[in-house]
């Protein structure tokens, strides 16, 4: 019975290291096999990458949210009824799709880098943060349900959790494979540039360093002031260039436009050449300088946390540099343009165009701000949604800007009155002087300024004397002596009346002619147009001392001091006719009677 036993240890002595080596070949066989399925995968996403084959494989946004949020109403109702297994299934399948979307868009983005031109520190970024995210979505916090789930395989849901926990070991393992590979082996699917990856702000910097009189100094200072002579002299050389370019640049720009585009006489390249000046000059100069500067930060600072704090500002001043460079050559253009504008089309107002300026102005602005928030990681969708919630505040706060806005929109749609009118409104009288989106400012005759509210001028009268193309009134009375025969007086009044029909600067039937009217337009088309060309002369009344002889005619020109010039010119030449007829003006006088 001994000897059996005996025979029996040393038979499972024998039997069992060849058992295990085996099953130990079998497995690293199995490892190995497992590799080259990898590496054929990854070889084959090389090829894809210079095939470009990812770019044409459009990711279905919506199709992606619909499933996100379908798992996600999955895990609060499955937590709701306490079903921990299935909560877990879920977030497992969570995670394989939003790392399957992940690792889609970091191959799409390799491509585009490629086809850029970004340097391979723009590879690795990319790549490093994929696996970064790998990394952090560890199966650890899975492994305990997972091993419960392995003892209760009758159960579906636990079946289904094994399952999702072994789809996304295998989709976690094949990644991470794939773009550590991708990591590695740059060169399979990126070609080297010189100027790209080795002719660089480090390769600058360490060449003057490595100069014979200045790397013992660089030495000192990068030990005890963190910086060496390299780097200081790299942004010394940096500004000096771009302080050439820009007194150069902007003289070769305009002549080079000038050349392409301009086929003109030699004034209205000049106008062009100064107008270009003029637009951008200012911009281009803030644009290099900021360059220079963004340039610099990478040479001085190492930190890559504190460049991608200061980068998005950066970025955002190019924007609103951009934004300020195409807002000029706008305003330059109407400001030099907006006259022959106006000729062309009459019915285009000068306000109106600076009014929509104002406008364009406000919306860049704001683009420029979204633009920031992007930049800085700002949810801007948020900030819509808490407007939404905040938008009563806001609204009651805001009521008389937007009262002030409306009424701006209101006085430029109805026309009431436009730059440089002579108007009355309540008790301001002036000349208005600019309508802006929340105030019409109004200058008076004794050089005042006024500022009035476009609220309060939208829903009060206004009277506008500018509105008039013919017309200034002339009205007098010429009272004449009682001495004077009736014959006398009305010879006169036919001569003044003569006169006036024969002025050239007084308006009449004949040198006022209106263009022709509809029918039903007729009886309104002068008081439309601001047309007034009465002409009346008759004798009036008998006054105390005088017969009054009543003048009431019109100016040709509107303008104040023309008008002047006419009147004076009419009291002349009655003075004359009055003098030719006999005639004495009279003045207030009392004849006393004594009765006898």
């Amino acid at each position: 019975m001994k000897s059996q036993i005996t025979i029996f240890k040393l038979l499972i002595l024998i039997i069992l290291p060849i058992f295990l080596f085996s099953q130990d070949k079998e497995l690293k066989k199995s490892v190995e096999e497992h590799l080259d399925e990898q590496m054929v995968v990854a070889l084959k996403v090389v090829e894809n990458i210079n095939k470009e084959k990812y770019l044409k494989q459009t990711i279905n946004e919506r199709e992606y949210d619909r499933q996100v949020n379908y798992l996600l109403n999955k895990i609060t109702i499955n937590q709701r009824e306490g079903n921990f297994v299935a909560v877990k299934r879920d977030e497992i399948n969570l995670q394989i799709l939003q790392e399957k979307r992940e690792y889609e868009k970091t191959l799409k983005e390799i491509i585009q880098a490629k086809n850029s031109y970004k340097d391979k520190e723009y590879f690795r970024k990319i790549i490093k943060e994929n696996i970064d995210l790998i990394k952090k979505n560890s199966l650890i916090k899975y492994k305990e349900i997972y091993e419960k789930a392995k003892k209760d395989t009758e159960n579906i849901v636990s079946q289904e959790l094994l399952d999702s926990y072994n789809i996304l070991k295998e989709q976690k393992n094949k990644q991470h494979f794939i773009l550590k590979y991708l990591y590695d082996n740059m060169d399979q699917y990126r070609q080297s540039y010189f100027f790209i990856d080795n002719f660089n702000i480090e390769y600058i910097i360490s060449l003057i360093d490595s100069q014979p009189m200045i790397s013992t100094i660089s030495q000192f200072t990068s030990y005890y002031f963190k910086f060496s002579i390299g780097e200081i002299l790299f942004v010394i050389i940096v500004m000096v260039f771009f302080r050439i370019i820009n007194t150069k640049l902007i003289f070769l720009f305009t002549t080079f436009i000038n050349k392409i585009f301009m086929k003109k006489s030699d004034k209205e390249e000049d106008e062009m050449e100064l107008f270009i000046k003029d637009s951008i000059e200012r911009p281009l100069i803030f644009a290099l300088y900021t360059l220079s500067i963004h340039i610099s930060i990478y040479a001085l600072i190492k930190d890559v946390d504190a460049i991608n704090i200061i980068i998005p500002w950066i970025n955002t001043i190019y924007i609103g540099i951009l934004t300020w460079a195409s807002y000029s050559l706008l305003n330059n253009w109407i400001s030099n343009y907006a006259e022959n504008l106006v000729e062309r089309y009459p019915n285009v107002r000068r306000e109106m165009i600076a009014f929509i300026l104002r406008i364009t102005k406000v919306v860049l602005i704001l683009l420029v701000i979204l633009f920031l928030f992007t930049q800085l990681g700002i949810d801007i969708k948020a900030i819509a949604a808490s407007l939404g919630v905040g938008g009563i505040a806001i609204a009651l706060a805001s009521k008389d800007t937007l009262a002030n806005f409306f009424g701006s929109l209101n006085i430029m749609t109805d026309n009431s009155f436009s730059q440089g009118d002579w108007i009355v409104a309540n008790n301001v009288e002036g000349t208005v002087v600019d309508i802006r989106m929340r105030t019409t400012r109004v200058r008076t005759f004794d050089n005042a300024m006024i500022t009035i509210p476009n609220s309060e001028l939208a829903t009060t009268h206004i009277k506008n004397y500018s509105k008039r193309r013919i017309g200034r009134r002339i009205k007098m009375k010429i009272g004449v002596t009682y001495e004077s025969s009736m014959q006398d007086v009305k010879n006169l009044k036919e001569d003044i009346k003569q006169m006036l029909l024969n002025h050239p600067d007084i308006a009449t039937e004949n040198n006022s002619v209106l263009g022709r009217t509809r029918r039903f337009e007729a009886a309104k088309r002068e008081d439309l147009q601001g047309v007034k060309r009465t002409l009346l002369v008759y004798i009036d009344e008998f006054d105390n001392s005088s017969v009054n002889i009543l003048v009431y005619c019109f100016s040709r020109s509107p303008d104040w001091e023309e008008w002047l010039r006419v009147k004076e010119d009419v009291i002349m030449k009655i003075s004359d006719l009055v003098d030719k007829n006999n005639c004495e003006f009279a003045y207030p006088t009392q004849t006393l009677y004594v009765k006898k």
